[in-house]
């Protein structure tokens, strides 16, 4: 199989169909995603996981933080508490590049009382998360009593997949929550797709 074949088919799995893609192409595309995936990495370790990054938020009723570098910017945004489904957007050159969205159950009925431990074992589970797997946390974090396991739902990759995670502590599954995250793919004045590797 070609490179640029290789390509076609990954292209299948975000556009739903094919196109020729050049190996210069390719080359740009593979670079993008993977200082996509540096910079996720780098702007969790620098907004919730780490207690920072709080701005004003533009919705009534959500929490927001925020990291930037140079032609990236993180956008998190939630609501809640026990149970807070949010949004992560990644913006390249201004424009939306990627996105995870993330909610579900949240902390177990019945555990509550222990919410700000497993929310501070979520939070250092998170900061180990690293450019192979940028999308929460590793696919197994443990110290002592508590486990936080991460897994990807299907065939999914960065750019189109969906994952659940959970957190157990002394036997007891206390948070659990799933999410979907992908490429943004905008169009350009022809209506044509505007990849963002190629912006």
């Amino acid at each position: 199989m070609t490179l640029e074949t290789d390509f076609i088919l990954c292209y299948n799995s975000v556009m739903g169909s094919e196109r020729a893609v050049s190996p210069e192409e390719a080359t740009r595309k593979e670079a993008w995603l993977k200082d996509l995936a540096n910079f996720i990495v780098e702007a969790n370790g620098q907004t919730w996981a780490a207690g920072g990054g709080e701005v004003a938020p533009e919705r009534p009723g959500y929490k927001e933080l925020e990291y930037r570098k140079g032609v990236w910017r993180l956008r998190d945004s939630y609501t809640g508490y026990f149970r807070a489904p949010g949004m992560t957007t990644i913006y390249y050159k201004d424009v939306p590049a990627w996105t995870m969205a993330f909610g579900g159950h949240g902390q177990t009925e019945g555990s509550e009382e222990g919410v700000k431990e497993t929310f501070a074992f979520l939070k250092e589970a998170l900061m180990h998360v690293t450019p192979n797997l940028p999308f929460r946390g590793p696919r197994e974090y443990v110290v002592g009593n508590k486990r936080y396991e991460f897994e990807l739902l299907g065939e999914g990759d960065m750019e189109d997949c969906s994952w659940k995670e959970r957190i157990i502590e002394d036997g007891v599954n206390t948070f659990n929550q799933t999410g979907i995250c992908g490429i943004v793919i905008n169009r350009d004045a022809n209506r044509q797709p505007q990849l963002p590797w190629n912006r």
